[in-house]
């Protein structure tokens, strides 16, 4: 073995307090574990119940198509914060483990980061879809089907995660013997690529691409809202019924993707904030002098991270009638169901 190579367990990322232990033990126990977890159950469950939705809605156009890849993407980031939020809680000790928290830490985290960018993504491809719908309708119907939707959506998945591949490549896990606690233990070796490594990444992964998402969000959503605005006049003119009905779809999608998309900048954009803090305040850096405050905020952080992923079932359900209906077809059928399991009981 390497004696460049060094592992670390949870007892390595303590440092010298900034804050009260016991703030941050409650921060950590209260946002990133109670609330956590009862909104990432929230959040499962509301997209396992939009992906076999959006499939009854139909693939007539592109707009199901990333729906349910960003049903899919959000289901796989609340999965993994949800193991993480357990896991990390303070009163499961490390000590009492054969595997360090900090390896399932690093698993579940980057692998939520990766469900969380491709999010981000696939909802800005979505917005861009519909800001090209409003602005050259006839044209882009006949460019983006859900066959183009499908392979973009499917793209941003494989393409994404490259994210994970500097992340293994420059670490790797093993068994070592913990004399400080007498047994061994699974824990992470980072070697010595990270350090060549993971500054090009941390600016092209956790900088350059979240902030050019958020620059497509919004400048869909503002491109959106000034189309939407300047053509109030021109739908008011219009005397076809047919044109008048397929004007106020479109208008009605444009205006949820809109929502989702604010919804997604509001949500995500303080992670990246801190991640820039990060490079100016080096005593934020996950073993500076700060490693505990920066903890406190990637916990209320991804709390509105795994918000943006859990609670778009709202908007879909009060701007979507078709949804709408759909969904309370589901919940019709999902009371009948248990009456009838109660009868049966009985």
């Amino acid at each position: 073995m390497s004696t460049a190579n060094t592992f670390i367990t949870d007892g390595e990322l303590r440092t010298n307090p900034t804050i009260d232990p016991l703030i941050l033990d409650l921060v950590i126990l209260v946002v990133g574990c109670v609330f956590t977890v009862f909104v990432c159950l929230f959040g499962v469950a509301a997209n396992i119940v939009n992906i076999p939705l959006f499939r009854k809605l139909g693939y007539q156009d592109g707009v199901n198509v990333s729906l349910t890849a960003l049903a899919i993407s959000d289901l796989g980031s609340l999965i993994f914060e949800l193991v993480y939020s357990i896991m990390m809680t303070p009163y499961i000790l490390e000590i009492d483990l054969f595997v360090s928290k900090v390896v399932i830490g690093f698993i579940t985290g980057f692998m939520f980061e990766y469900f969380s960018r491709v999010s981000g993504v696939i909802t800005a491809y979505a917005a861009l879809e519909r800001c090209l719908c409003v602005t050259w309708p006839l044209k882009v119907k006949t460019l983006i089907t859900n066959k183009v939707s499908f392979g973009v959506n499917w793209s941003i998945f494989i393409l994404h995660s490259l994210y994970l591949f500097p992340q293994f490549y420059t670490s790797y896990f093993d068994w070592t013997y913990v004399p400080e606690r007498n047994k061994t233990v699974y824990v992470i070796y980072f070697n010595s690529r990270r350090a060549e490594v993971f500054p090009v990444t941390y600016y092209v992964t956790d900088m350059i691409l979240p902030y050019s998402t958020y620059i497509v969000l919004i400048t869909c959503c503002t491109t959106i809202f000034v189309k939407l605005k300047s053509k109030a006049m021109w739908r008011q003119q219009v005397s076809s019924s047919a044109i008048s009905h397929i004007t106020s779809k479109e208008r009605k999608s444009a205006r949820m993707f809109m929502t989702v998309s604010f919804m997604a900048v509001v949500l995500l954009l303080p992670q990246s904030l801190m991640f820039t803090a990060t490079v100016f305040i080096k005593a934020l850096a996950l073993n500076g002098s700060h490693s505990d405050l920066r903890r406190v905020f990637s916990t209320c952080t991804n709390f509105l991270k795994i918000s943006n992923s859990s609670f778009t079932i709202f908007i879909y359900y009060n701007m979507s009638s078709k949804y709408r209906l759909e969904f309370q077809k589901l919940l019709v059928k999902f009371k009948t169901n248990l009456q009838l399991k109660r009868g049966n009981d009985n």
